[in-house]
């Protein structure tokens, strides 16, 4: 999957000026990055400028000067879970012959993206932004609580400063937890789509009440009261709520833990220990019904990790 959808003739200019190997899928030095430290990078020099890779989880104004390293870069965005991040450049400098910026509908990390492309309604392709030259006079807003601006500008001094606005999301679906613990309920609102809770964190999930596949928009399927974990049901829709972990974003590298339908409240036998990077519930929705899920998050211990087997985090 790529990062940068750059023409043929610019990106044979960045190999011949910059004499760059292509060892990776793009010619940059893309930095891997863990899941859970990026939420701790929230440094700034002294002039008020963010570093390489910065995450931001407050509204306001950021600036970014390159030092001219070769680096991929990134602002990672995070607003709270009813929020969506709007994005206004007030200051653009990036050369086009040497740098590019990107502007990421959600979260890309280690070549995957967030939310996985297979769960969000828009192409993934639509979702990049490319930007260099002239400064962007649009704003860009985003479809759940997270936004990325990835960046390499290889001249030094060049940047940019951005505006960032947290806007209310009636109908949140997709979120990013910035938090180790929590509570939280993740609705369909009536709608054909998947929406996932992602902490990225290794968790203890505890489903506290469950109604999927259920509450129609005329009636409740009597036959459906109580949890089950074969969902595919006689209208032929599979509604369900899926507890899943692995080491990356997409829904085909997560290792799917317990998936449950029905309808119950207080359930005490569905808590699941998963001891990945990054740990989701996930609620696929048909349309026909009105899923709703509350769930109990918190962080397990250095043990409870370590008793866990690694081998499970890998599809």
């Amino acid at each position: 999957m790529r990062f940068f959808a750059m023409r043929p003739t610019l990106l044979l200019i960045w190999i011949a000026r910059l004499s760059l190997v292509l060892s990776l899928p793009f010619p940059f030095h893309k930095r891997s990055l863990n899941k859970s430290d990026l939420l701790n990078r929230r440094s700034r020099r002294s002039d008020g400028v963010i570093d390489c890779i910065y995450m931001a989880s407050e509204e306001g104004t950021f600036t970014y000067k390159s030092d001219g390293s070769l680096n991929v870069c990134g602002v990672y965005f995070i607003a709270p879970p009813e929020s969506l991040v709007e994005l206004e450049f007030t200051h653009f400098n990036i050369n086009c012959q040497t740098g590019l910026s990107v502007v990421v509908d959600g979260w890309e990390m280690n070549h995957q993206y967030f939310p996985s492309p297979q769960d969000h309604p828009t192409a993934l392709d639509e979702r990049l932004h490319n930007l260099c030259g002239q400064r962007p006079t649009k704003s860009y807003v985003s479809s759940q609580n997270v936004a990325l601006i990835q960046h390499l500008i290889g001249m030094p001094g060049e940047g940019f400063t951005v505006r960032a606005r947290f806007l209310k999301n009636p109908q949140p679906c997709n979120i990013v937890s910035m938090f180790k613990k929590g509570l939280y309920t993740v609705k369909n609102y009536g709608l054909r789509r998947n929406c996932s809770v992602s902490i990225i964190y290794p968790e203890r999930i505890q489903l506290l009440s469950v109604d999927v596949g259920v509450s129609g928009y005329n009636k409740r399927e009597e036959a459906e009261y109580g949890l089950r974990s074969k969902c595919h049901n006689f209208h032929g829709t599979d509604d369900h709520v899926e507890v899943a972990g692995g080491n990356g974003f997409e829904v085909g590298d997560l290792n799917v833990r317990a998936r449950y339908c029905g309808m119950a409240s207080n359930v005490g036998e569905s808590e699941v220990i998963i001891g990945c990077q990054h740990s989701v519930v996930r609620l696929v929705s048909s349309g026909q019904y009105f899923n709703s899920v509350t769930f109990l998050y918190s962080n397990l211990s250095e043990d409870e990790i370590g008793r866990e087997d690694p081998n499970k985090c890998i599809v």
